[in-house]
């Protein structure tokens, strides 16, 4: 019977100790429930958090758009859709420039670059006070609707003529990679000079625009080549054959290389001809978001055309039948630094040097010249500078003339 009494026992306290484990652990999972529903609940909330401020966002960018829908147009400039009677679209540009200038030395051109013409007395072109409005420019760029191929044109004028009158800068015709007028030669490269504020440019370039027929066409998205005959010196009998390559590396820099050839003829040599050339390398190197260098090199033989200041570019032999040429080396370097998105300011260098062996001893035999400028541009169209020059001048017999002078300009692009 004590057994009995001690496996019910045994039974009975087994059971109670199932049903409390039973009932803890739906005490437990009711618990657990709780919390995940309490953190779903938490979940939706946020969720309707996020949708109520999306809805809000929306709102107010319809809100906004509906502003801006409701707002005028503004006033569109008649120039904007010029046409001409042919239907090309026309392109008004140009700017509206004047210069003052204290020469303190220099050169009997008057207002200007004219270094290698510099009084070599000393005295005769001092203290001179200059002004002109006659650099200001206009131009039309013209783009013709013609289906399958690319024609266009320009026309740029200013009043650098003798007398101030009106003197064309450009005037072509663009079909296809053809160009037939006048533009800048191909021997030359103005994108990589550095910048100078006085009109006639510097020292060891050139920007002679010139009649031509050229050819131009791209190796690739960054390589560009230029081919053709220009208008050389008056003297010679046939035009001068132009090349130029130009290839852009990114944003960072930008290298040019140009030759030249042409029969040279010495009118006062019974028309005896040499054989002229000419080479040519350039470069611009943007070295920090700032900072920029320029730098060119050229060598002409038996030329006085394309590159500026230049003379006597050959020598007409004893016997008056025959001509020796001149050999020029001409170099520009420099460098442009932004002070501030509004204010930057360019130092630079140029010198041109002589063969003196085919030069008499007046003439030049080495021309050197350095300038500082500071351009402040406080709205886009608007430019105001001052820049000072200085230079000099030597001739084979050992004379020396020197250029100083201070300007300042003032310039509104439209």
């Amino acid at each position: 019977m004590s057994r009995f009494l001690s496996s019910k026992t045994f039974v009975l306290k087994s059971l109670a100790l199932t049903v409390t484990a039973l009932m803890v652990t739906t005490a437990n999972a009711a618990t657990s429930d709780q919390e995940e529903i309490k953190q779903l609940r938490q979940e939706v909330e946020a969720l309707k958090s996020l949708v109520q401020q999306q809805q809000q966002v929306q709102q107010q960018q319809q809100v906004r758009l509906q502003e801006v829908a409701a707002q005028p147009a503004a006033p569109q400039s008649p120039l904007a859709s010029l046409k001409s009677k042919t239907g090309a679209d026309v392109n008004l540009y140009g700017f509206i420039r004047a210069d003052a200038e204290y020469q303190f030395k220099g050169g009997p051109n008057g207002i200007f670059n004219d270094i290698n013409r510099v009084d070599l007395k000393g005295d005769a072109n001092e203290d001179k006070f200059y002004s002109t409005a006659a650099t200001s420019r206009i131009g039309l760029d013209f783009k013709a609707p013609v289906q399958g191929a690319d024609v266009g044109g320009k026309i740029e004028i200013d009043f650098r003529g003798s007398s101030d009158t009106v003197r064309i800068r450009h005037a072509y015709l663009n079909y296809n990679n053809w160009l037939i007028g006048q533009t800048t030669s191909s021997f030359l490269s103005t994108d990589t000079q550095p910048e100078m504020m006085d009109f006639n440019s510097p020292l060891g370039i050139g920007t002679k625009r010139t009649p031509m027929v050229r050819y131009s066409d791209k190796l690739d998205a960054n390589t560009q080549y230029f081919v053709g005959l220009e208008k050389g010196r008056d003297e010679n009998r046939l035009p001068a054959a132009t090349a130029k390559i130009s290839h852009k590396v990114g944003d960072t820099a930008l290298l040019t290389g140009r030759a030249l050839i042409q029969e040279v003829r010495g009118r006062a040599a019974d028309d005896a001809t040499e054989f002229g050339w000419g080479v040519g390398l350039g470069a611009k190197l943007n070295l920090a978001e700032q900072l920029t260098v320029f730098g060119d090199y050229s060598h002409v033989k038996g030329d006085n055309f394309f590159l500026l200041y230049t003379d006597n570019p050959y020598k007409v032999e004893d016997n008056n039948k025959d001509i020796d040429l001149t050999d020029i080396d001409a170099v520009t370097v420099g460098a442009t630094y932004k002070i501030t998105p509004k204010l930057r300011s360019t130092i630079g260098y140029g010198a041109a040097f002589y063969d003196d062996s085919t030069l008499g001893k007046d003439a030049n035999e080495k021309l050197q010249q350095g300038w500082l400028n500071v351009m402040y541009s406080p709205v886009k169209p608007i430019t105001f500078g001052t820049e000072y020059v200085y230079g000099e001048r030597e001739t084979v017999g050992g004379e020396k003339g020197r250029d100083s002078r201070l300007g300042v300009m003032a310039k509104y692009d439209f």
